[in-house]
């Protein structure tokens, strides 16, 4: 019972330090990883880190759904130089979103290590779906 109880602090500790990293506004995290945290599934390290996954699938899936529109809309021609500068910022955010949450994950100990470490990669994924579908917008 204590053992469960830990686990749940620690967790709760990890979640609320990943939820100050992030800015004021709120992020479209869907209901389901709302629930899937509220569950008792979630009351230890490895529940916490499914409901993360389940929800990184999500808004990664988001996420190449506005990189690939993106691509798309770019026009032979004329839109060919600003097709290839969309095509390495993307890779440049990949390798500085991986180094970033590289570092989060140096920094941190114990249990709350690999639960930081995966709420940053969930945070840039949400963020860089936002910025690529604000670029959608007319």
């Amino acid at each position: 019972m204590i053992r469960i109880l830990f686990a749940g602090l620690v967790a709760a500790t990890a979640l609320a330090g990943a939820a100050h990293a992030r800015d004021a506004s709120p992020r479209p995290e869907s209901p389901d990883f709302k629930r899937c945290l509220a569950s008792p599934a979630a009351d230890n390290t490895v529940g916490i880190l499914a409901c993360i996954d389940a929800e990184l699938k999500v808004q990664d899936a988001r996420l190449n759904t506005a990189y690939r529109t993106n691509m798309a809309n770019f026009v032979p021609g004329p839109g060919t130089a600003a097709k290839a500068a969309f095509l390495k910022a993307q890779r440049a955010w990949i390798v500085f979103r991986d180094a970033d949450c590289a570092s989060v994950l140096l920094q941190s100990d114990g249990t709350g290590a690999a639960i930081n470490a995966r709420m940053c990669l969930l945070d840039h994924t949400v963020s860089r779906a936002e910025a690529l579908e604000a670029m959608l917008e007319p």
